[in-house]
């Protein structure tokens, strides 16, 4: 698998992406879950949280559009009702807020983020980050020390547009100057960041760690890790 060398841009996702959380974040919520009572390997916890993701996808699709207050709306609902849950949803829901403050984390780039960054700044790649995110991106890749080698970085919750519309992929765009079919995302989430991409047009690569199964028909360019990614363009 390569990717054609008509690619002047590369956009990335930031979270599980670029950087994660010791423990990472999805980690915590399975931690939080059991500690709720409700018994789930970290493994059945993550494949079930990418699928939510993409049925959240299919769901924007059919609402014709998404905004952060929607995902945050539809999100939970779309993972809750693949979990068995036995006890109250609003009860179980507060123990795991509950159980997630009390986990303390660190916050550390992803193996192999900063030679990437190095070897495609290196090459003229125009290079951003689109977050589905809290307004404190910029800060976070400030904190894991690759803030310098981005272009731009675009927060949902800043400008009121989230992965997987089409709107803020159009917005980074702009901000870089490039045409669709001149940019490549880069994300972990297939419904966000794959689905979401190539629905604004844009080619994409999910990065699988997780190793879950493609979660639909479309063939999608994926690899496991972010050294893999050198490799292929």
């Amino acid at each position: 698998m390569r990717i054609n060398n008509k690619k002047k841009g590369i956009f990335f996702d930031f979270g599980d992406t670029l950087a994660s959380t010791d423990p990472p974040f999805i980690i915590r919520i399975a931690m939080s879950m059991r500690e709720a009572g409700l018994d789930i390997s970290n493994r059945e916890f993550e494949v079930k949280y990418v699928e939510a993701d993409y049925k959240l996808y299919l769901k924007y699709k059919i609402r014709g559009g998404m905004t952060p207050e929607d995902y945050r709306n539809w999100f939970l609902p779309l993972l809750y009702e693949s979990l068995p849950i036995e006890a109250d949803i609003e009860d179980f829901r507060q123990n795991v807020r509950a159980a997630m403050s009390k986990i303390e984390f660190t916050r550390v780039a992803m193996p192999g983020a900063l030679d990437l960054l190095d070897n495609l700044k290196s090459r003229g790649y125009k290079l951003g980050v689109i977050s589905n995110n809290d307004g404190y991106t910029e800060s976070k890749c400030e904190e894991v020390g690759i803030n310098g080698y981005f272009d731009f970085m675009l927060d949902s919750t800043r400008l009121d547009m989230i992965k997987p519309d089409p709107r803020i992929f159009n917005h980074a765009l702009t901000q870089s100057g490039l045409s669709p079919e001149e940019v490549i995302h880069v994300g972990d989430m297939y419904g966000s960041d794959v689905m979401g991409a190539n629905n604004a047009g844009l080619d994409a690569v999910w990065v699988n760690s997780r190793n879950v199964d493609n979660l639909s028909v479309k063939e999608v360019k994926q690899v496991n890790n972010l050294a893999e990614l050198i490799s292929i363009l």
